[in-house]
């Protein structure tokens, strides 16, 4: 086997490795840091630095460890748009049966990524079902409010809000998922001003996670109160949302895909001196939205054919001839789904368990005993640190 093949071995893995990493952790850190250490302090001298190089090995051992772990490679392909990709390392892991497969919350993580990948792709029926799937193991907010994103994009929108409501219900700290999806609905709805106030409440509670806060999230909030503010013909407020999108879109596909409408959508509009709104509807606009349009669906087709067919959304350009082929789709492909998605009475027995045993807070995901030998050994290194540090050079001088 070739030394790309081997590589390449490794990193397709994804199986649940973290009881062995659990044993193999203190053992690598008993040899790498322990030793040398206890061998320095017993002859009463540094050996010019080497248990420094070994601390510096143990830390670039659990480094190289996180950028192994299937979990990790996951989310860095979802943060970089590869959903694709994602999405295979996602099935592998979920189809994982036997030793090494991925039980209980650890299971519960990748279910929750499936739906988040499912829903990039445009697979709203697959999503949902995924997301259905997740509840039953654990309805908690992050688990219903992706079962309301799956609802909107599938037009459902009484079921959307119903799961939406349920996931706000549940945790003091709003979910940003389910306030994007609740003033989504309220735009298709033409409730524009209560889709600004549930949009800011959404960016409020992202500005409060960053950088932790997923970009997906950041943009749907950033989308929605865009939508909602040029409805209200606030278009200075809506070029800023503009500014903010494409600067979290530079490394991801889908999100520039979701600037791109934005940005169609926003020529289309604009302010004479007064300040009066005037739409803009010449042949050089039309020209500019088209192009823009076209570049986003061949990033994100359903999407692109999900947001168009939405009411208020490019209304003055529908009747166009090269915007209808893509309406026609749009419609053929939600009869589609709408015969291969689960059944309103399926998600409604799930959002009746989900009231019934809804959990505040996810589940714990981690490996404990992983989490456990990591953190204890992380502690020892520091404290042997400190004591070799203060032996032979505070002391010392």
């Amino acid at each position: 086997m070739s030394r790309a093949s081997a590589i390449n071995s490794v990193l397709t893995v994804s199986r649940d490795r973290s009881r062995l990493f659990a044993i193999l952790a203190p053992l690598t850190w008993a040899v790498v840091v322990g030793l040398p250490m206890i061998v320095s302090f017993w002859l009463g001298r540094p050996l010019q630095g080497t248990p420094l190089l070994g601390v510096i090995a143990w830390l670039a051992f659990l480094r190289v460890a996180r950028w192994l772990s299937p979990a990790a490679r996951a989310d860095a392909l979802i943060r970089r748009g590869r959903y694709a990709e994602a999405l295979s390392l996602c099935e592998q892991s979920l189809n994982v049966r036997g030793e090494g497969a991925w039980l209980g919350s650890r299971r519960l993580v990748w279910l929750n990524r499936h739906t988040t990948i499912l829903l990039a792709l445009g697979q709203w029926d697959t999503a949902l079902d995924a997301a259905l799937e997740a509840m039953r193991a654990s309805p908690d907010p992050e688990t219903i409010a992706n079962c309301a994103q799956a609802l909107l994009r599938l037009n459902r929108y009484d079921e959307a809000v119903q799961a939406a409501r349920l996931a706000l219900d549940l945790t003091r700290e709003r979910s940003v998922n389910a306030l994007a999806t609740m003033a989504s609905v309220m735009l298709a709805r033409g409730m524009p001003a209560e889709a600004e106030a549930l949009a800011r409440a959404g960016l409020t509670d992202v500005g409060s996670l960053l950088p932790l806060a997923h970009p997906m999230s950041h943009m749907l909030c950033l989308t929605t109160l865009a939508r909602a503010e040029r409805a209200q013909k606030l278009l200075d407020e809506a070029d800023a949302r503009l500014a903010e999108m494409q600067k979290i879109a530079r490394h991801n596909a889908t999100l520039r895909a979701m600037a791109l409408i934005e940005e169609a959508a926003s020529s289309m509009l604009t302010q004479d001196e007064e300040g009066n709104v005037i739409p803009q509807d010449d042949l050089t606009t039309r020209a500019q939205v088209f192009k823009l349009l076209a570049e986003a669906y061949d990033i994100a087709p359903y999407y692109t054919l999900w947001y168009i067919s939405q009411p208020g959304t490019f209304e003055t350009v529908r009747e166009d001839a090269r915007l209808a082929p893509a309406l026609k789709l749009a419609k053929e492909e939600y009869e589609r789904l709408a015969n291969t998605a689960p059944d309103a009475e399926r998600v409604k027995q799930a959002v009746a368990v989900a009231q019934r045993n809804g959990r505040k807070r996810p589940a714990r995901q981690a490996n404990q005993a992983a989490l456990g030998a990591q953190a204890i050994t992380l502690a020892a290194t520091l404290v042997l640190l400190l004591l070799w540090m203060w032996r032979f050079f505070i002391i010392a001088s």
